[in-house]
């Protein structure tokens, strides 16, 4: 019998498990295969908690919030389990791919400029200078200084040593097929036999809705099945990551390697890297960095993130002790450490945080029906 069932163990569950482990609490962690091997562990590893909004909003300020717990969350692990997540703040530059994307960049680098001054327009003897002319200069270009990285996979395996070393019960290659609740008591049927906890957390990403009965969440998640390369250039010198309007973005990493991505394809739950996503790839990345047409691949992967209507996550209690928390679609390693916090602190104090009533499930809401008009792909 357990005080908390969480079941998925992406950054998110691990999180919430690590924050909830301070209370004293006995929690599992239960996963379908192996901790931290989906979503999480291929993710690109961006910090771009101001590079992803283009106005105010309570997803916008958690974001820097929980960006700007990184660097002594960096440290913590490194003296924990001596696992460097390879945290840098290097910035970001953002580039408008096409004339059209220009009034939509002018509007984001407005509202970001007004909150941090840091924020500037490059010309393009300002992006020559700042990447040693390694990046193209194409119609207008922000510089967002304080967004940063780190190293997904490193930083799964980080929390995956951290719920080890706090002796949390983990249970791998176990599927949930059913939670139900029977005199307060909850009872996760799986594959590996049934669970029993107090209260129950669903953070299993894309496939959270999956795990509900229809009547306890009017609820929609789908997938976004993204695909990722990773290549090498020993001549390329770049700190920076460039983001791109088209969706394509180029993020260093150490030892003159550099992660490309990412493809998006909605609705689709499936493994594996298409040719036409690798082309696109590619000929995205080498139109802003020209250089890279010379690069060695390395490695190519997909992952899938969980995407709820609007970009908005779900983060809600269906019921008494069962809780929703699912969504964050590309911005997940980036709020997991703040997510965690207050999760943790909901569950041990039986309070919603009040920056979380926006992400309620609500009948007729905005997370009650999956927002995917694009049907689609961008390849």
């Amino acid at each position: 019998m357990y005080d908390v069932a969480i079941v998925g163990s992406g950054v998110i569950g691990m999180s919430i498990a690590k924050a909830l482990h301070r209370s004293g609490m006995k929690i599992a962690v239960i996963d379908r295969d192996v901790p931290g091997e989906h979503a999480s562990y291929k993710a690109g590893g961006m910090l771009g908690a101001q590079n992803e909004f283009k106005g105010d909003s309570k997803l916008y300020r958690l974001a820097v919030a929980s960006r700007d717990k990184f660097k002594a969350l960096s440290r913590e692990f490194m003296e924990e389990n001596g696992i460097d997540i390879e945290y840098r703040r290097s910035g970001l530059i953002k580039m408008a791919s096409h004339a059209e994307d220009v009034p939509g960049l002018d509007a984001q680098y407005d509202f970001l400029h007004r909150r941090d001054s840091q924020v500037r327009l490059l010309s393009k003897a300002d992006l020559e200078a700042l990447t040693l002319g390694a990046v193209e200069y194409r119609n207008r270009v922000i510089h967002i200084p304080d967004d940063g990285q780190i190293n997904a996979w490193k930083y799964t395996k980080a929390l995956l040593a951290s719920l080890t070393a706090s002796g949390i019960d983990r249970f791998c290659h176990t599927e949930v097929h059913r939670v139900n609740k029977k005199f307060d008591v909850y009872t996760l049927s799986t594959s590996s036999g049934e669970i029993h906890a107090d209260k129950v957390i669903i953070a299993g990403g894309a496939w959270s809705g999956k795990l509900l009965d229809a009547q306890k969440a009017n609820m929609a998640i789908t997938g976004v099945k993204g695909e990722v390369l990773l290549v090498e250039h020993d001549g390329l010198t770049l700190e920076q990551t460039v983001f791109t309007t088209s969706g394509c973005y180029i993020v260093p990493k150490n030892k003159n390697r550099f992660l490309i991505g990412a493809t998006s394809y909605f609705d689709d739950l499936t493994v594996g890297v298409s040719d036409a996503g690798v082309e696109w790839l590619k000929r995205q990345a080498m139109d802003h960095i020209p250089c890279l047409a010379a690069c060695r691949m390395l490695k190519k992967w997909s992952g899938v993130r969980p995407y709820a209507a609007y970009e908005k996550p779900i983060m809600d209690e269906l019921e008494p002790g069962l809780f929703v928390i699912t969504g964050h679609y590309r911005n997940g390693i980036l709020l997991s450490p703040l997510i965690g916090e207050l999760v943790a602190e909901w569950v041990v104090k039986d309070q919603r945080p009040e920056v979380f009533r926006e992400f309620q499930i609500t009948k007729g809401g905005v997370n009650s029906e999956v927002y995917n008009q694009w049907g689609s792909t961008r390849v």
